[in-house]
């Protein structure tokens, strides 16, 4: 008997004939259950398993179909409220990696009605840290376990292994996968946030995340140090498999769900995105085994909870979902499963061997999931940091940048805190992200209140045989602070200039700094008509924004607010120009 989804009872039945074999079924009722990538696999399996046996709700045979979604999308689908035109037909049970995409889809009253009640949780895998084992044998493994702290203070070290009687395998080099689609990738970012700001990963707010610059720049930090960011867990673990037995020049550690650790260690991988119930072919077991480290500063348990969205109740597809979870919380299903390297809902599986670098039991974790909304904003945070942009800096060098700020202990000059915060910010930038540097005041260029410094291009370019980020630094160091301030004039030809050189699927932002306001005696324009031109000029299919920076306590904060809501975008206060390098991150960092 299996439990619907609304409550009440079922009979379930399975088709055999004298022989044992399954016989056909006239009527056929389909479940759609869609899951996510890390899940897949063993869930197809699962679910062949069931579909092989014939089981039989009112009187129809039932067939399940596997559906490969990133968990985040379809989060963000049922928060928004699912419409089919937007999001076509929704599945009738949802099984996400981890409880954390269900409370990022019950973040809005919509989502809260799509997901209904608290599913069952019929699998678990803990979120590791995992080292081809030659490195983590090197560090003491298994004694010795790799943490969160570990990982965000040696990252990208390039001397690390070479100080440890292994300089063959270079610097230490960290990969994980996108928090957009990996509940993996999410405890990552999390994690080492929390390790840098000093407080347990569980406290952590949707506020910090949106605001705060500790938390922002230890995101920044974290992936711009990452080796490789993979777009899913078994994308990570295909790269991995495919390094052969060069891994460990190219790999150190890798954030993954335990369950693909040991799918690459036995030779077996998840089915790609989008399949049905067809067998893949896994690829061969990694040349160079991988183990796992259970991080002693935040071991994350992921479990994956049945969930069927909204069925009606006494309908064959609700007792076709209940019917399917009765045997995936039966002993065959979870022996399927297990076989994919998931662990039962008690944490336990008897197939991760110490041999194959894992625990059959895991230590115990109380359970813990943020709000929606944090881990919504977590996500949000990241995406905006890994998003590489097109970027054209305008730097303010009028005469009044030449004065001393009293606050600074150094006694530097407003321009000078200014090209040191800026040097600070060049190396934040990714190697494949472009940017361009101008400077304004007045008559830099005839009567034109700009001049290029550096043309807009890839970081990873060189500039006349120069590499990009040491001319931007070396052009930065050279500006001098003369004239007046051409803000009008500027804002609207540096605008003009990045639609020109306009990049898609790439955030495109001018970012103007300026510590004063337009008095350009050349130029004639004025700030309701380059609102006007600006506003003309956008175009929502190729948006180009202008974030604008009042630097100190004589800019114009009215103004840049009016420019910068003009091109969808925000204006960043900075009163203190001490604090501009803190100000500069937050400004690149949203989206």
């Amino acid at each position: 008997m299996a439990l619907l989804a609304g409550g009440g009872y079922v009979a379930s039945t399975r088709l055999l004939n004298a022989d044992g074999a399954s016989s056909d079924c006239p009527d056929t009722v389909t479940l759609t259950v869609r899951t996510g990538p890390a899940v897949s696999g063993p869930l197809t399996q699962a679910a062949t398993g069931y579909n092989e046996a014939r089981h039989q709700v009112l009187g129809k045979c039932v067939r399940v179909k596997i559906e490969t979604v990133d968990s985040g999308q379809t989060a963000l689908a049922l928060a928004s409220g699912w419409t089919e035109e937007k999001y076509g037909v929704a599945p009738d049970v949802w099984l996400p990696e981890s409880m954390s995409w269900v409370a990022m889809a019950r973040m809005t009253e919509a989502g809260a009605r799509n997901v209904g009640t608290d599913g069952t949780i019929v699998a678990s895998s803990p979120v590791v840290l995992a080292m081809p084992r030659p490195m983590a044998e090197a560090l003491g493994w298994p004694d010795r376990q790799l943490s969160w702290a570990d990982v965000r203070a040696n990252e990208n070290a390039a001397d690390f292994w070479s100080g440890r009687g292994h300089p063959e395998w270079g610097g230490f080099k960290v990969g994980f996968a996108n928090p957009e689609t990996s509940s993996a990738g999410l405890a990552a970012v999390l994690n080492v946030v929390a390790s840098t700001v000093g407080q347990p990963s569980s406290s952590l707010t949707q506020a910090q995340f949106s605001d705060d610059l500790a938390t922002k720049g230890a995101i920044l930090s974290f992936e711009r140090g990452a080796e490789l960011v993979a777009e899913t867990d078994p994308d990570l673990v295909s790269a991995y498999a495919g390094w052969g037995k060069d891994a460990p020049t190219h790999m150190s550690a890798l954030v993954l769900p335990e369950s693909l650790v040991y799918q690459a260690n036995v030779g077996t991988l998840a089915p790609a995105a989008g399949g049905d119930d067809d067998e893949t072919t896994g690829l061969p077991p990694a040349a160079v085994p991988l183990v796992a480290a259970y991080p002693t500063d935040g071991l994350v348990v992921d479990e994956a909870p049945y969930q069927p969205l909204a069925l009606p109740v006494g309908s064959e597809r609700a007792a076709a979902a209940a019917d399917f979870l009765t045997a995936l919380t039966g002993p065959e299903g979870q022996a399927a499963l297990n076989a994919g390297g998931l662990r039962s809902p008690d944490r336990t599986n008897a197939k991760l061997t110490q041999e194959l670098g894992l625990v059959p039991a895991l230590r115990t974790e109380p359970r813990s999931v943020l709000d929606g909304k944090t881990i919504d904003q977590a996500r949000r945070t990241f995406l905006g940091i890994h998003q590489r942009g097109n970027t054209l800096a305008v730097f303010d060098t009028s005469g009044s940048m030449s004065l001393l700020v009293p606050t600074d202990s150094q006694h530097r000059t407003r321009l000078r805190i200014a090209a040191d915060a800026a040097e600070a910010a060049i190396p934040l930038f990714a190697k494949d992200s472009q940017l361009g540097l101008w400077q304004f005041s007045t008559n830099l260029n005839g009567t034109k209140p700009y001049r290029e410094l550096v043309p807009i291009g890839p970081l990873n370019e060189p500039v006349n045989g120069v590499p990009r980020d040491q001319a931007l630094i070396t052009a930065v160091n050279a500006m001098k602070a003369k004239g007046d301030t051409g803000l009008y004039a500027t804002a609207l030809a540096a605008y003009q200039e990045l639609t020109a050189h306009y990049q898609p699927d790439r955030p495109n932002q001018v970012v103007l700094l300026t510590d004063g306001r337009n008095d350009d005696p050349t130029s004639a324009l004025t700030l309701p008509q380059l609102i006007q031109k600006l506003k003309a000029l956008y175009d929502p299919k190729k948006p180009v924004e202008i974030i604008t920076i009042g630097y100190g306590a004589d800019a114009d904060q009215d103004a840049l607010r009016q420019i910068a809501e003009a091109t969808g975008s925000r204006s960043y206060p900075a009163q203190d120009p001490s604090n501009i390098f803190q100000v500069m991150v937050s400004a690149l960092t949203d989206r």
